[in-house]
Order: C-alpha cells, then structure tokens, then sequence
C-alpha cells in the first residue's frame, strides 16, 4: 500500500474498499485477476495531466479515485469543460479503439488513482473477455448520452441563463434525494462553471448573483442551496 499525501493506494482490485459496480470494478473474479496481472496503477496529484489534447492515444485509464476534468481547447485559447470523470469510468476509451490522437485533455481535479492499460493489452482483454467487452461498450454509450446532452444545452437553449440553470439541475439529478430543496458542495471556480457552459467567468458571476436576487438559490463558499427545483425548472422552460 502506497501513501501520496495521506491518499491510500489500493493495488489490488479484488480487495479495493472502492470498488463499486460501474464499468470494470463489477468483472467477476477470475476476469479481475487478470486485468490485475497487466494494469499499472498510479497515484496523481491535483493539477496533473493523464494525456493532452492532440496526443496520441498509448492506452486507457480506469479512474479508481478522485476526479478528472476532461477539456478541449481551440486555436485561440478557448477552452470547453467536456465532462468531469468519475470513479469507475474508463478515459482515453474512444481514442484508443479508433486508433486516434486525444480529443480532450485530462485533468486531475483532486488526488486520484488511476489503472492504466496499455491498448495491445486492453484490446486482448476485451476481445476474451466478453464481459469487459460489454463494459467498454456501456461507457462508450454512456459518452454518447453526455456528449447529446451538453451539444443540446449548449446549441438549444435561450439563453445563458438557461444553460446555468440545466447546469444546476443536471447536479440535481446525480443526488437523487426526491426533495424539492437541494443541497450541493460545489467545488468548481466560476472560470470552470463558465467553460462547462461555453461562456465567460464574469458571466457566471453576474448570472450566480442574478439568482440569488430571484431567491433561486443561495450560495456561500462551497455551499450551493437550490431552494425549489421546480421553480428553477420553470425558470428555463420560461
């Protein structure tokens, strides 16, 4: 067991307190020894990069721990917030099965801890092992459906008002506590809220304002109250 900042490293698979039923961590036992037998893990920092934009792909990371931001960035320095990865999802998936440069940088946004495949031994895994075959599929349609859902916020909505509003319903969602007022522990800077919506930090911060004046939410620190998700709905539908 390595240590990286008082973050705990769990090299086994079998035996990891993490493991949770997405993607490659539900293999059934024999598969995971297997995968075991040929994957690297690694510990990273906030602030490293797994692969940039542009690179050619070598392998795929399993994101055991932590999170990562994934990102795109044009010729003149704008930069679009694609997704933001979480445990159990596999990054670099479609550039490795397209044998294709990365679309996307990948961030650390907090200490993680990653498997790497190399593709020779990913592709021989998934090609015997049907189940993990399965499981790359499902993440692959799983970056489907969020690709469509961001292309839509971004390309239907009226306004940027509307785009920040979905923003915070779609966080919503992904608590799924059935209640009407919504408590959230936000951790993105208004530079980051911005780029996931495909506008400007000053935006976000007159936009953040606007709806604690409409009594929408409430927001301190960290700290982002959501008083009625139907009226914040209404508000976008509106």
């Amino acid at each position: 067991m390595q240590v990286l900042n008082r973050f705990n490293i769990q090299n086994k698979c079998s035996d990891c307190k993490f493991r949770g039923k997405n993607f490659f961590c539900n293999l059934k036992e024999d598969n995971l020894k297997t995968f075991e037998s040929f994957k690297i893990t690694n510990a990273y920092p906030k602030g490293s990069t797994l692969y940039m934009q542009g690179q050619n792909s070598n392998g795929v990371y399993i994101l055991c721990q932590g999170r990562v931001k994934l990102s795109t960035c044009s010729k003149d320095g704008k930069v679009i917030i694609l997704h933001i990865a979480e445990p159990g999802e596999i990054l670099g998936l479609s550039s490795a099965i397209s044998n294709s440069v990365h679309l996307a940088t990948a961030e650390v946004l907090e200490p993680c801890q990653v498997n790497f495949v190399k593709n020779q031994d990913f592709f021989e895994f998934i090609k015997n092992n049907p189940e993990a075959g399965l499981s790359a599929i499902k993440q692959l349609g799983n970056n489907y459906q969020t690709a469509y859902f961001q292309i839509c916020s971004l390309g239907l909505s009226n306004s940027v008002a509307d785009r920040l509003a979905s923003l915070f319903l779609g966080w919503c969602k992904e608590v799924c506590n059935g209640q009407e007022k919504v408590h959230l522990k936000i951790s993105y800077t208004h530079e980051e809220i911005a780029q996931m919506i495909g506008t400007s930090r000053e935006t976000v911060t007159r936009l953040l304002k606007d709806f604690k004046s409409r009594n929408l939410i409430s927001l301190k620190g960290s700290d982002l109250i959501i008083h009625d998700k139907r009226t914040l709905e209404n508000y976008v539908w509106n």
